[in-house]
């Protein structure tokens, strides 16, 4: 496999999707914080209830399911997954708090669940909400003339499971997708041409690799789209296995255990060996990624500066000196202005 290596890393985390707000609130563009999740799953869940169930043979895009019975049982089955997960949420301070509680616990068909529910929201939540429009300003920006991949000196390390960037590059070539690594890929590697490439760490939270996309081309037929997420959430309940649920999503959290994640590592390391300089934006280092972030900032054996992009950036510098190699002199600047994602004067 042929691995260009990258002078600039983006490093990015959920504040790099946060969008623009309304004044009261209300989310004009991007995709829903922390905070605002529990309102956000209250108006998913309506978004299911609502869906109307034709009678008879039921004809989605791509999909012919027959029988209205048994569409409204994957229907009820599915809120009460999603209930389950609300009143998980309203017990942890996130849910990737939860998910790592379900999961050290073993308790891996809630875990799974859980995984099934928040990629069902994700989708959801890029078919009602537009894209953080940085991503359209940052692709219009870099990507290469001719053949719109990401230059070879530039590469993306995202902790985001959200397919904001993806959706957004569409708009450049439809006939066409970005260079993505997740570590849930199943088979080889693939080779690549002499361009950059974005290192999904915890994979994407979508069902199949077209799943966002093809709710989007459903969008304006909201039953439509409604029917066609119930079919994608159902399917990855498959109970094929004997835990009932199917590892059929492609969102995996980077502490999981995943036969691909060494495989992962490996590439990511061959494209940081020569990087230079990295730009964080919207990602606060939390401690269980701490182990993944000082692989990966140690593999930067040419590092010298780290621009940090965020409104908080004290706050994440001090996160972000606990994951880098000791005794580097690495230079941090401090970036507050977050309109758009920060281009440095190296490009």
């Amino acid at each position: 496999m042929l691995f260009n290596m990258s002078k600039t890393i983006y490093y990015i985390g959920a504040g790099a999707s946060y969008g623009k707000r309304a004044k009261n609130g209300t989310i004009i563009e991007g995709l829903p914080v922390v905070a605002e999740i529990p309102k956000e799953f209250a108006a998913f869940r309506k978004f299911i209830v609502d869906a109307e169930i034709p009678e008879g043979e039921i004809l989605i895009p791509g999909f012919c399911i027959t029988g209205s019975e048994d569409v409204e049982r994957f229907k009820r089955t599915m809120l009460s997954d999603i209930d389950d997960l609300q009143r998980g949420i309203q017990e942890h301070e996130t849910i990737d708090t939860f998910a790592r509680k379900l999961y050290l616990t073993q308790q891996i068909s809630e875990f799974q669940k859980l995984k099934n529910v928040l990629c069902a929201f994700f989708v959801w939540s890029q078919l009602v909400h537009k894209p953080d429009g940085r991503y359209d300003t940052f692709l219009a920006n870099i990507l290469e003339e001719g053949t719109l991949d990401l230059p070879a000196d530039i590469s993306i390390i995202s902790w985001n499971y959200d397919s904001q960037m993806e959706m957004v590059y569409k708009a450049y070539r439809k006939d066409k997708e970005l260079h993505v690594f997740e570590k849930n890929i199943v088979g080889e590697w693939p080779r690549l041409p002499k361009c950059g490439r974005i290192f999904k760490i915890n994979g994407s939270a979508t069902f199949v690799d077209t799943s966002t996309l093809s709710l989007i081309k459903a969008s304006e037929k909201t039953t439509s789209a409604a029917l066609l997420l119930i079919h994608y959430y159902d399917d990855s309940r498959s109970d094929t296995t004997d835990l009932g649920y199917q590892m059929s999503t492609h969102l995996s959290f980077a502490w999981e255990t995943a036969a691909n994640h060494n495989n992962m590592m490996e590439s990511l390391s061959k494209t940081t060996q020569d990087t230079e300089q990295v730009v964080v934006i919207g990602y606060s280092f939390p401690f269980f990624n701490r182990q993944t972030d000082r692989e990966i900032f140690g593999s930067m054996v040419n590092l010298k500066k780290i621009y940090v992009q965020d409104m908080k950036a004290d706050e994440v510098e001090q996160s972000l000196l606990a994951v880098l190699p000791e005794g580097k002199d690495i230079k941090i600047e401090k970036i507050y202005k977050c309109s758009q994602f920060w281009l440095p004067k190296e490009l």
